[in-house]
C-alpha cells in the first residue's frame, strides 16, 4: 500500500516537473506575451531564475549581443596586502564544469553584473566574494578583507562581415573599467561608481 502511494506521488511529481518546464519553455520563448503569459511568467519567475532557465532575446539575429566581458576584483586586506579574485569564466573551464555551469556564469556576469545597473545584485555579489575570501583566509593567512574593487574587462565582438575570427580563437585585448567598490564594514548597502 505504501509502495503504491509512493509510486503515485513520484508519478505526479514527474508529470508536474515536465508540465512546468514545457509551459515555461513555450511561454518564455514568445517575444510578445498576453496577460495570461505574463501571469504564468510571474508565477514561475523564481523557479526560472534559480535554475538559470531564462533566455534573453539579445542572443538572436538580427542584432545579437556583441559585448564579450568578464569580471575580476582586487581584494585589499587590512594589513595592506592585495590579491586578485576572478569570476568564473566559461573560456577557462573544462569538461563537465563548463557544460553544467559555464553558460550560467556567463549569463550572470554579462547580463546582470553591468556598470551602473542593479546595485543590489552587485552588493550581494560583493558579500559572496567577501565570504569566499574569509573562508579561504580562515585556513591560510587569516587576513581580513578591507575592501573589494570590481573591474569589468570587455571588448566588442566585430561583425563577421568585418573580420573573420576562427572558432575557438579567444579574445586577448580588453578595455578595463572599475565598476563597483565594496567595503564590508560600511553601513551603506551598496555603491555603484564607475569614476574610480
Amino acid at each position: 500500500m505504501i509502495l503504491k502511494i509512493y509510486h503515485k506521488v513520484v508519478h505526479i511529481l514527474i508529470c508536474a516537473f515536465i508540465t512546468t518546464n514545457i509551459v515555461l519553455l513555450v511561454t518564455a520563448s514568445l517575444p510578445d506575451r498576453s496577460a495570461v503569459g505574463n501571469n504564468i511568467m510571474n508565477l514561475l519567475a523564481r523557479y526560472q531564475t534559480f535554475f538559470a532557465l531564462d533566455q534573453m532575446w539579445s542572443m538572436f539575429a538580427p542584432n545579437p549581443a556583441s559585448v564579450n566581458a568578464y569580471l575580476d576584483a582586487e581584494i585589499t586586506f587590512k594589513d595592506g596586502s592585495k590579491e586578485r579574485w576572478t569570476f568564473p569564466r566559461p573560456s577557462q573551464m573544462h569538461g563537465l564544469e563548463k557544460i553544467l555551469g559555464g553558460e550560467r556564469f556567463r549569463k550572470y556576469s554579462q547580463e546582470n553584473l553591468v556598470p551602473m545597473e542593479k546595485p543590489e545584485v552587485w552588493f550581494d555579489m560583493s558579500r559572496f566574494v567577501a565570504r569566499e575570501i574569509d573562508r579561504l583566509e580562515a585556513s591560510g593567512k587569516h587576513r581580513e578583507v578591507s575592501e573589494i574593487q570590481f573591474y569589468r574587462h570587455f571588448n566588442i565582438v566585430p561583425l563577421p562581415t568585418y573580420v573573420f575570427i576562427p572558432h575557438g580563437q579567444l579574445s586577448t585585448q580588453f578595455e578595463t573599467q572599475a565598476v563597483f567598490h565594496f567595503k564590508p564594514t560600511e553601513k551603506v548597502r551598496y555603491e555603484a561608481n564607475v569614476n574610480h
